[in-house]
């Protein structure tokens, strides 16, 4: 895609999604209204390393504001703190006195005892969140991590997404994950090549 509005002659990428010249700030070949270029600043590297890829998007902000952008948008994010604002390149960041998951603030999180769970959910002191919002009559002293992505008990329920399922349920999400998570070894050791790599990868004597 090409833009009409870049200056070429000075314009600067600052990462895999942004770049600014001498008179805006870009997401891609967006402008970011009322961004500052000249104190604009990505707040994370755009690639993931433990995915191997590149996000599209993320939190930057200027002298003045904070923003999240991604293929939905573009979003200010009100009452951000740029000069404090952190982001941990997963979607969630914080300032000092705030959470914040993507352009939006977490419900009266603690932020000096909130920290991420594992993927979308995170925890502080009194509750569990799930991406921006609260979930609601948690257990948290006896909150406990189960296998598939998203999935949580405490002793009284289990939840899948922020939302309390029945067991029968959790047991589905079970079989989902496994069988997502567990085709590529399925497939290489229907066709053999799992056993190819083993013997590939073990010493060779002579």
């Amino acid at each position: 895609m090409r833009s009409q509005k870049i200056d070429r002659a000075t314009f600067r990428a600052l990462n895999a999604n942004f770049g600014v010249d001498s008179s805006h700030a870009y997401f891609v070949v967006t402008p970011i209204k009322d961004a500052d270029p000249q104190t604009f600043r990505v707040l994370d590297s755009s690639y993931i390393p433990r995915l191997d890829w590149f996000s599209n998007g993320g939190y930057v902000a200027d002298v003045n504001s904070v923003w999240f952008a991604s293929k939905n948008g573009i979003y200010r994010i009100k009452n951000a703190d740029p000069k404090t604002f952190v982001s941990l390149g997963n979607g969630f960041g914080y300032d000092h006195q705030n959470v914040y998951y993507e352009n939006a603030q977490l419900p009266g999180a603690d932020r000096a005892t909130w920290r991420v769970w594992r993927g979308n959910l995170s925890v502080d002191r009194d509750s569990v969140f799930f991406t921006n919002k609260k979930i609601a009559d948690v257990d948290r002293p006896s909150i406990w991590l189960l296998t598939p992505h998203g999935c949580f008990m405490d002793r009284h329920r289990v939840y899948s997404n922020g939302v309390p399922i029945s067991i029968e349920q959790y047991f589905e999400c079970c079989l989902k994950f496994s069988a997502e998570h567990c085709a590529w070894e399925r497939d290489w050791l229907s066709n053999g090549k799992l056993f190819e790599r083993i013997l590939d990868e073990w010493p060779k004597h002579e």
